[in-house]
């Protein structure tokens, strides 16, 4: 083989070796390297940046740690200045095979006829070398980015924050527009995708993600459903970077859940506190206003038996406050004994049910019963727990 050919041939293997990892794939073949970042290390900052505390609490992380912040920053530049290294070379490679082919065409007269032969096999083989390498840049970019978007509409949130940490040359935005596009209408997807975005260490990228996001939950009237309360909230811890028009967004839903409320149905309401306590902890007094601001006996007769059926012990009590202080406010207006009695026997069901190390919730309803005593007959608790069981007949 001549010399020529020969630097045709190793200039082939050479773009095999070199390009195997471009155009979007992790950074690496090989699990233990990442953007010159070793694996351990990468996860090990992932799930940091997964389970970040805020003010020493873990929920609604919705803030931004600047520690986060810079190493999130630092790896997606690594990592784009490696992809910019190797496609830079692999452009080179790519501009040296014109003249090989070039000096093959000028000197093959001086070759033997069998070479001369071999000629159209050779280029062949470079444009089919080419074409198959083509084809696995763009299909490892593509797997890259369904595991990812995958990775984070079934809730691994961990693995879906590693996997865009390393991904180059591909838009979030895009990835999110395509994921609402097929799930905008489930609002338990719609609440993993902030979810994700709330996770997002880097405080511009969700500025403009959140930007995306309030357009998105208007076009399909997510706006109106429980993951504008998660929007709204979120969007509150970037006040400074995004002054949006986000307590809109919560503000729709309270309204249709405060109408529910007063109806009688807590189906929505009760889903939401199971599973996003720590967001329903966020909007419950503003829920329970209602009943002050919309009083009416029918209001309060149905409110009662909400309590009891939240999820948790503390979502409990505080209902039981809110409805005790909004019959307080409003004691003129009815007869309240018999909504007493009832409140004070719900009361003692859950008093029942609390665990003995549950300290801080006892105490919230020890601080309930007092206002018991604070209404124009001044019997206490116990007393309304007696006069329902001679009544209870009635009820």
């Amino acid at each position: 083989m001549t010399p020529l050919i020969v630097s045709i041939v190793l200039c082939t293997l050479q773009l095999s070796v070199v390009t195997a990892r471009v155009r979007g794939l992790p950074e690496s073949t090989d699990q233990l390297d990442a953007c010159g970042k070793h694996y351990n290390e990468l996860l090990e900052a992932t799930n940091a940046w997964h389970d970040k505390t805020c003010n020493g609490t873990e929920k609604r992380t919705a803030c931004v740690i600047p520690e986060h912040e810079q190493a999130y920053l630092e790896l997606k530049q690594r990592c784009k200045q490696a992809y910019d290294e190797r496609t830079a070379k692999v452009n080179a490679i790519y501009n040296k095979l014109p003249k090989y082919m070039s000096d093959v065409g000028r000197n093959v007269n001086l070759l033997k006829e069998s070479l001369r032969n071999d000629m159209p096999n050779l280029q062949a083989m470079v444009n089919e070398q080419k074409g198959l390498l083509e084809a696995a840049w763009k299909y490892g970019a593509q797997l890259q980015r369904e595991l990812m978007l995958t990775s984070m509409e079934s809730d691994h949130m961990q693995r879906a924050l590693m996997l865009h940490s390393i991904l180059v040359n591909s838009s979030l935005q895009d990835m999110m527009q395509e994921s609402y596009r097929y799930h905008g209408h489930n609002s338990r997807m719609v609440a993993r995708m902030l979810k994700f975005v709330r996770l997002l260490p880097a405080a511009e990228e969700r500025v403009e993600m959140y930007k995306q996001l309030a357009g998105l939950l208007k076009s399909n009237k997510q706006d109106e459903c429980y993951p504008a309360v998660i929007f709204a909230s979120d969007v509150a811890e970037l006040k400074d970077r995004y002054p949006s028009e986000s307590g809109q967004f919560a503000s729709k839903v309270l309204e249709r859940w405060q109408a529910q409320l007063l109806a009688g149905n807590f189906n929505e309401v009760l889903m939401f506190a199971q599973d996003y306590p720590d967001y329903f902890a966020h909007v419950e007094q503003d829920l329970y206003a209602a009943l002050k601001k919309q009083w009416s006996v029918q209001a309060l007769s149905r409110m009662v038996s909400l309590p009891n059926m939240l999820p948790a012990a503390a979502q409990r009590v505080a209902a039981f406050r809110a409805t005790l202080e909004a019959l307080l406010q409003h004691q003129a207006e009815q007869r309240n004994d018999a909504y007493l009695m009832r409140l004070a026997h719900e009361m003692t069901k859950l008093e029942a049910t609390l665990e003995s190390d549950n300290a801080e919730t006892r105490k919230a309803l020890e601080d309930v019963k007092k206002l018991f005593g604070q209404f124009n007959y001044a019997r206490d608790f116990p007393t309304y727990v007696e006069l329902y069981k001679v009544f209870k007949a009635a009820f």
